[in-house]
């Protein structure tokens, strides 16, 4: 899986690791993290081509929610 202009950075896939020791034990690796952010970005691509008035729904509720 490829995204072009799309590479996480050494940084972005430690606080995944971090996050997924917390929600997913089994899969808090860094390939498997890479792997997600990729997805992700993906994915919230993908949501604003096909709602973009929920993506930036989504996008408000993330950048209001506390941090854990």
């Amino acid at each position: 899986m490829s995204m072009p202009g799309y590479i996480p950075t050494e940084d972005d896939i430690v606080t995944m690791v971090r996050e997924l020791e917390q929600s997913d034990p089994a899969n808090a690796n860094p390939e498997y993290a890479r792997q997600m952010l990729i997805r992700m970005k993906l994915m919230y691509r993908e949501l604003g081509r096909i709602d973009e008035e929920l993506l930036q729904k989504e996008m408000e509720t993330f950048r209001n929610r506390k941090p854990s």
